[in-house]
């Protein structure tokens, strides 16, 4: 797919990191996945935490 030089630069205008997309496309579907999988893991230890955190916190209302 050929894109238009003037779409090119709109996007690089609106903040978005073409060379950051351009490196995720090099990789695998493999290595992409896994790394989806490591970032959803941190996601899901990230909020464990907080729940139990916050799981030691008293109410507000009182």
């Amino acid at each position: 797919m050929v894109l238009d030089n003037a779409l090119l630069e709109q996007a690089r205008q609106a903040g978005i990191d073409l060379d950051l997309i351009d490196t995720n496309l090099a990789l695998r579907v493999q290595d992409r996945w896994q790394q989806h999988d490591g970032a959803l893991r941190l996601i899901l230890k990230l909020q464990e935490a907080k729940a139990a955190h916050d799981a030691g916190l008293q109410p507000t209302d009182r």
